[in-house]
C-alpha cells in the first residue's frame, strides 16, 4: 500500500538522488551523458530555489514505512509555445520521474504524474511537457502525452 503526498523542503535532497538515479538510468537505457558532480549540485540548488519561490512542486508515493519510493516533479515557465508565438505562456514541464526499482510495476509514476498534471493546471498551465527515457514512453503515452517534434544530430 502507497500513500502519495507533496514532499517537503527537507526531502529535496532525496528527490535529488532520485534525480540522478533517473538520470544515470536514461545515460545507461538511451545513451545520454551521465551527470557530473557539479551538475547535480547546480540541480539541487535549483530544485531549491524554484520550490521556495513557488514554481517547483514534488509529489512523492511512500510504502508502509513512509520512505518515500517514487517522485515526479512539476514546474512551472513562461515558454513560446511555437516558434512563432507572439507571446509566452504558461507550461508545466514533468520532471524527476523515478520509482526505486522494487516499487516498480504499481503505477506509482503514473499516480504521481496525474497529480502533478492537476497542480500544474489549477497553476495555469495549458500544457504539460517532459523528457522521456525510451523505456518511460509507455507510461507517458498512456497519460496522454504525445510525441513531440524534435530531432538532434551529433556533431561530435
Amino acid at each position: 500500500m502507497y500513500v502519495t503526498r507533496w514532499a517537503t523542503l527537507k526531502e529535496l535532497a532525496i528527490v535529488t538522488g532520485f534525480w540522478e538515479n533517473m538520470a544515470n538510468e536514461m545515460g545507461e537505457i538511451d545513451n545520454i551523458p551521465k551527470p557530473d558532480l557539479q551538475r547535480v549540485a547546480k540541480v539541487k540548488s535549483l530544485f531549491i530555489h524554484e520550490t521556495k519561490t513557488g514554481n517547483l512542486k514534488f509529489r512523492v508515493a511512500v510504502d508502509k514505512h513512509d520512505s518515500i519510493v517514487a517522485c515526479a516533479g512539476g514546474l512551472l515557465r513562461m515558454e513560446y509555445s511555437f516558434p512563432l508565438a507572439e507571446k509566452e505562456s504558461l507550461f508545466g514541464w514533468i520532471i524527476a520521474v523515478y520509482t526505486l526499482e522494487q516499487h516498480r510495476n504499481n503505477g506509482l509514476a503514473h499516480k504521481l504524474v496525474n497529480e502533478v498534471c492537476f497542480w500544474l493546471k489549477e497553476k495555469g498551465a495549458e500544457r504539460a511537457r517532459l523528457w522521456s527515457s525510451s523505456s518511460g514512453r509507455g507510461v507517458y503515452e498512456n497519460l496522454g502525452f504525445k510525441t513531440m517534434i524534435d530531432m538532434s544530430k551529433p556533431l561530435i
